[in-house]
């Protein structure tokens, strides 16, 4: 009897943390969501935001931009952001996304996507459209950009 009570008690245990280990798991679609969601924190903060210090935020430490044929890195992000400062001439850009098709494989996801942007400065508005890509990966249960591609759409 004595050893009843210890048993159901770890048993208890047992079947509480087997719970909580369920609850951690996430479909695929929302993984996919919290991807896209890194990627348009990414896009308000860091490429319309000019904020180099959300770069370590959103994407790894090896992180890799193909940008219409040039290769970026954090590093390169971050200067960028820095001379936007600069010459900053008060134009405000919004992104919107329009997923083409995702794909999960444990840690691994991938995003191709259309990206819209627009910018506006005073009363003028311009577009711009790139067909992209993403890697991401989750580490300490957070997704973050390790691979970009970036192709940009030709003007209509």
């Amino acid at each position: 009897m004595k050893y009843i009570l210890p048993l159901l008690f770890i048993s208890f245990l047992f079947a509480c943390c087997e719970e909580e280990k369920k609850e951690a798991i996430q479909t695929d679609e929302q993984a996919v969501a919290d991807v896209e969601k890194v990627v348009q924190n990414l896009f308000d903060e860091v490429w319309a935001g000019y904020d180099d210090t959300a770069i370590k935020k959103y994407q790894t430490e090896n992180f890799l931009l193909l940008e219409h044929g040039e290769i970026w890195n954090n590093d390169t992000i971050a200067n960028w952001c820095k001379n936007a400062k600069k010459r900053d001439q008060k134009v405000q850009r919004i992104n919107n996304f329009e997923r083409i098709k995702a794909r999960r494989n444990g840690d691994k996801l991938w995003i191709a996507y259309y990206n819209y942007g627009t910018f506006t400065q005073d009363t003028v508005i311009f577009k711009r459209s790139w067909l992209e890509s993403v890697i991401a990966v989750k580490k300490d249960s957070l997704w973050k950009l390790e691979l970009m591609h970036s192709t940009r759409q030709p003007l209509e």
